[in-house]
């Protein structure tokens, strides 16, 4: 009784790698995947993604060409609002007329009584009744602009400022007050 089960135990199938069904189901399909792959490769590199012949457009990804704004001559309520964020949240005097025409990226999404603290994102210039300002924009859309300030107070170090405009439901906010250089923060006077 021994014998006949060792008998049964001792017999070994090949593993499957060297069966010869294995092959011949295996091989044919890995040769399919590489053809479909190659095709695929061929397809993108001539065709590429967007549809346009790579021949014309290179190899990178083709976007489509952003829209131009029409320029228009800068807004006389844009330069009035300009002068006014100047002459009041950037100089810390009369805070809550500044609320009224800051955006939504200066404001940060400040209360009124979280911005009449003062502790807002409008860097600080010492701004007085000698304190000259020379714009020049630099860009002008219907809805939009972007300015240069040059802000020079007697005594103190004149400093350059970038502010962007943006009209909504016809009125224009400041969305943004940012300095060339770094600036020393004014003592409390």
């Amino acid at each position: 009784m021994s014998s006949s089960a060792d008998a049964h135990i001792s017999i070994s199938r090949k593993p499957p790698w060297r069966r010869q069904q294995f092959w011949r189901v295996v091989l044919p399909t890995v040769a399919a995947v590489c053809a479909v792959g190659a095709g695929l490769l061929v397809y993108d590199a001539f065709v590429g993604s967007s549809g346009a012949s790579q021949s014309k457009t290179g190899w990178g990804v083709t976007y489509p060409e952003p829209k131009t704004q029409k320029t228009v001559p800068l807004d006389s309520d844009a330069k009035a609002v300009a002068r006014r964020f100047v002459q009041t949240a950037v100089a810390r005097k009369n805070l809550r007329e500044a609320y009224a025409f800051s955006g939504p990226a200066i404001r940060e999404g400040m209360t009124l009584k979280q911005w009449l603290t003062g502790n807002i994102a409008v860097v600080p210039y010492k701004v007085t009744d000698a304190t000259s300002a020379r714009m020049a924009i630099d860009e002008s859309h219907a809805k939009s602009a972007k300015l240069e300030l040059l802000l020079d107070t007697p005594h103190e170090k004149p400093a350059l400022f970038f502010m962007d405009l943006v009209k909504k439901n016809g009125k224009w906010f400041v969305n943004s007050w940012v300095p060339r250089a770094s600036i020393p923060i004014p003592k409390n006077q």
